[in-house]
């Protein structure tokens, strides 16, 4: 039975096809990438960068010699001229007396507005759950805070608020939000 030989015979040339196949593959997908490069481009180069012309050759220039460097020749010009031009640094202009401005009647005092309106999307004791928290309010696009309490019997608490809001529409609208995103929020005041 002289057939064991032969399945042997194959096993290797299997393995030495499959090793030029893997080359000839590599080889293809090369080329083919570069053709499609190229006539996208549409230059004859596939990696050319194209729109910028090179700059021209200058000849090397000496450096600028920086401030406070020893052998500078003369001081540098300061950078800010605002301090000549400052009140009692020079004389003032002569001009024209100045018009006192008309009184402005007072006006009465603004109603004061309302406290402000505060979210509370959840009170954790521990730390990394309000930032997970935190983090998903994030996502939906909402911006908030944690702050941290201490509440007698319970220890210490971290909230996750949002807000302040201007006035109740704007804390109702983020609060429909956070409803529709599954997150139970309370008005605090």
């Amino acid at each position: 039975m002289v057939k064991a030989p032969a399945k042997k015979l194959s096993a290797r040339k299997s393995r030495g096809g499959t090793v030029v196949g893997i080359f000839i593959g590599l080889v293809l997908g090369v080329v083919l990438s570069a053709g499609v490069m190229w006539y996208i481009n549409g230059s004859s180069l596939p990696l050319q960068v194209r729109g910028s012309a090179p700059p021209p050759a200058q000849p090397p220039t000496e450096p600028a010699a920086l401030p406070g460097k020893p052998g500078d020749k003369a001081p540098a010009k300061p950078r800010f001229d605002f301090y000549e031009t400052l009140p009692g640094n020079t004389p003032a202009p002569a001009t024209a007396p100045e018009a006192k401005p008309a009184p402005v009647a007072e006006q009465p005092a603004a109603a004061q507005p309302p406290a402000s309106l505060l979210l509370q999307a959840g009170a954790f004791s521990s730390e990394e759950e309000a930032d997970n928290l935190r983090a998903r309010l994030a996502l939906i696009g909402l911006e908030s805070s944690v702050q941290k309490g201490t509440v007698p019997g319970k220890g210490t608490l971290y909230r996750v608020r949002l807000g302040p809001f201007a006035n109740a529409e704007d804390m109702q609208r983020v609060r429909a939000d956070l409803a529709q995103n599954g997150i139970d929020a309370s008005i605090v005041r």
